[in-house]
């Protein structure tokens, strides 16, 4: 039930943020949810998609990975959020459309991390099962609210030698004059990803 699951996280944040004052040990918390899913996912099966070999090579021996070798490992991921119900569908990338899916990065993008640039990312949650919490614990004056999705593409790149750090905002799709009526449906993360040191 979706409103249950929605419910409930609302209640498991608003309880974390009350028990953790420190916003750095409430990052933790949350990464560590993402970690668990991602971890749980492969062990389950779920997630059958492994880093290339490209990303092995460099977790063993460099300390830093591709971003365009994680493109696979992130669709799948999207892939189990949205089979799973948990979302009605997602984007990967902006409004520009050679920039999406498959081609989210490029050769580019991968010198920029080896060089230790930062490289953007957008993408859209449509429908999360955890809007409503979200929602009401934002508007509560907390930046600390439940997101499962950000936190466990953050675990993947993690274990291929990216940090991965993200915002996340609310969009409504349809224009309303009065600012009252807000009434979103997508949940908008924008990753910051650079090389782990």
């Amino acid at each position: 039930d979706q409103y249950y699951f929605d419910l409930t996280a609302y209640a498991l944040w608003r309880t974390a943020a009350d028990l953790i004052p420190n916003f750095v040990q409430r990052d933790k918390f949350a990464k560590d949810i993402g970690r668990g899913i991602y971890k749980e996912s492969k062990q389950r099966g779920l997630l059958l998609e492994q880093l290339n070999q490209k990303e092995k090579d460099n977790r063993e021996g460099a300390p830093n990975g591709s971003l365009t070798g994680t493109i696979p490992a992130v669709l799948e991921i999207l892939d189990l959020f949205k089979s799973t119900q948990f979302c009605l569908n997602y984007r990967l990338g902006g409004d520009d459309s050679s920039r999406t899916g498959q081609s989210v990065f490029d050769e580019l993008d991968d010198e920029d991390i080896q060089d230790g640039a930062s490289v953007n990312c957008l993408i859209s949650v449509y429908q999360p099962a955890m809007l409503g919490a979200s929602l009401q614990i934002t508007g509560e004056g907390s930046r600390f609210s439940p997101e499962f999705v950000g936190s466990t593409l953050s675990a993947m790149w993690e274990e291929a030698g990216i940090t991965a750090s993200f915002e996340t905002y609310f969009v409504d799709q349809e224009y309303r004059p009065n600012p009252k009526d807000f009434f979103p449906d997508e949940q908008l993360l924008q990753f910051t990803l650079t090389r782990k040191k």
